[in-house]
């Protein structure tokens, strides 16, 4: 497996998609508490800075009063503000009237005047249990900030009004200055990000832990899948998990007894078609000699035809017992692949050298197409050697009289060959290709000549699917049929001995 699919594997797995929601969670959880932690500390900032310096208007009104019944521009009141100012310069100072509106600003410019401060603010803090922080618009900032208030009266009437002390020079603090200059914040800031490393490496080792166990009852469940029916989950736990590998445990019991029971069964009606095909030869043999031996007597012409007919039967059924015979040994349960290096090339050579006699009856031409530059493979040559000869022995039974079989021998990538039996015969309805390696079914050709035993195409298939392949069928009704496989190619050294054939 490549290390793309390996990650890949690993981005879909259960683990890595529990991990992603998880980090996405912590990540947005600490940037929500981070700044929701910010803005309290700034708030508590700010009350603490309103609830020590509440009673700052108060002191300054007793400080400023004689000033003010002048009136809040005269001369001797901004003598007084300056001289404040000159002990804090911090402070910003307004005089309001009843409605909150700004009539005296004693701040640089003279900003603010006119502007209205919300009254709610002020009788909030004027209260007797004010709830701190209590924030109103500065005059000349025009943002919220906390301040002291205090009742005044100002000018020679004697008016009614507020005299308001801003608290805050500066809000404008960010998070680098708080960092840089407050020993409190970056302990909490990096306790907050070893907290968060903690409880990250926990959650991960306890999802690993978690999905481990999924990840042991999935390998489980896939062995058994590719036919290991002995896996069991080893789960012990009594948990969702747990249960569900118990489950799995007792479904898997239950399917390898059924398994064991089919197998029984196939191998019993394997052994049945073999020994019955193995003495049917005998009665089938004796009746084909006495057939022969009363060919040779004088007969009739409807004598002749009817033995004509018998011998053909006979030969027909006699196929049929050897091709169940091959079926049998062919697919016997169990039964393990010896495969070995040959060539391909001498195995086809040697096949069509069988069918000659035939072939040169029926006047068809016989050939191999070797285009491959090295047709060794690895395969069970048995098998394959029966495969084969079922195939060549269709192609020759569709042909007809100056007809064409040819065994081609091409390279399919560079790991396998491929191989396919050719012929120029009567071919396949198309609706009828993929039916024609089902057990005992034959074309509508074949059944209307009365030729075929439906069984060659199920053995050829049969022998493939044990050597991982599969067929490849391509026909035309009246231009011929193509059949294809692969085989694992192996290329060989320089050896004194090649594995050859025998026999």
């Amino acid at each position: 497996m490549s290390l793309g699919q390996s990650l890949r594997r690993t981005y879909r797995s259960l683990f890595a998609r529990i991990v992603f929601v998880y980090l996405v969670s912590m990540i947005a959880l600490s940037t929500t508490t981070t700044l929701v932690a910010v803005d309290q500390f700034n708030q508590l900032g700010r009350e603490w800075l309103q609830r020590n310096e509440i009673d700052m208007a108060h002191h300054l009104t007793r400080v400023l009063q004689d000033s003010l019944d002048d009136g809040v521009d005269a001369p001797s009141t901004r003598a007084a503000v300056e001289q404040v100012m000159t002990i804090n310069p911090a402070l910003s100072l307004y005089a309001l009237d009843t409605d909150g509106t700004v009539v005296g600003a004693y701040g640089p410019d003279r900003c603010g005047l006119g502007r209205r401060i919300d009254r709610g603010a002020i009788d909030e803090l004027l209260s007797d249990m004010p709830m701190l922080p209590v924030y109103a618009d500065m005059p000349c900032r025009g943002d919220e900030g906390v301040f002291s208030v205090a009742p005044i009266t100002y000018g020679p009437q004697q008016q009614s009004g507020y005299l308001m002390v801003q608290l805050e020079a500066n809000t404008d603090v960010s998070m680098a200055n708080i960092w840089q200059t407050s020993s409190i914040s970056r302990t909490l800031l990096i306790a907050g990000c070893v907290a968060l490393a903690l409880t990250l490496a926990v959650g991960l080792a306890l999802f690993a832990f978690l999905t481990r166990r999924f990840s042991r009852l999935t390998r489980t469940v896939q062995h058994f899948a590719e036919g290991d029916y002995r896996q069991r989950s080893p789960e012990s736990i009594d948990d969702e998990i747990g249960r569900v590998g118990r489950a799995f445990n007792d479904m898997a019991a239950t399917i390898e007894a059924q398994v064991e029971a089919l197998h029984d069964t196939d191998r019993q009606r394997r052994e049945l078609i073999a020994n019955l095909s193995h003495e049917f030869r005998t009665p089938m043999t004796s009746l084909l000699g006495y057939a022969k031996q009363l060919d040779r007597r004088p007969l009739d012409d409807e004598t002749r035809s009817g033995l004509d007919a018998i011998r053909a039967n006979v030969e027909r059924l006699a196929q049929l017992a050897d091709q169940l015979s091959q079926m049998s040994r062919a697919n016997i349960a169990g039964r393990p692949l010896c495969p070995s290096t040959f060539s391909f090339a001498e195995l086809a050579n040697d096949i069509l050298g069988k069918f000659h006699p035939r072939a040169l009856e029926k006047g068809i031409e016989l050939r191999v197409e070797n285009q491959a530059a090295i047709a060794e493979v690895s395969a069970d040559i048995e098998l394959i050697d029966h495969a084969l000869t079922n195939m060549v022995d269709n192609a020759i039974t569709a042909t007809n009289t100056g007809g064409t079989v040819s065994i081609r021998i091409l390279e399919f990538d560079d790991a396998r060959l491929k191989i396919g039996v050719r012929d120029t015969g009567v071919g396949i309805p198309e609706k009828e290709i993929p039916l024609i390696s089902q057990r005992f079914y034959r074309t509508t050709v074949g059944r209307e000549r009365g030729e075929g035993t439906g069984l060659g195409l199920a053995i050829v298939s049969e022998v493939l699917k044990r050597h991982e392949s599969q067929l490849v069928i391509e026909s035309k009704p009246g231009k011929g049929t193509c059949i294809w496989f692969t085989l694992p190619k192996t290329i060989l050294d320089e050896r004194a001995i090649r594995p050859r054939r025998l026999g």
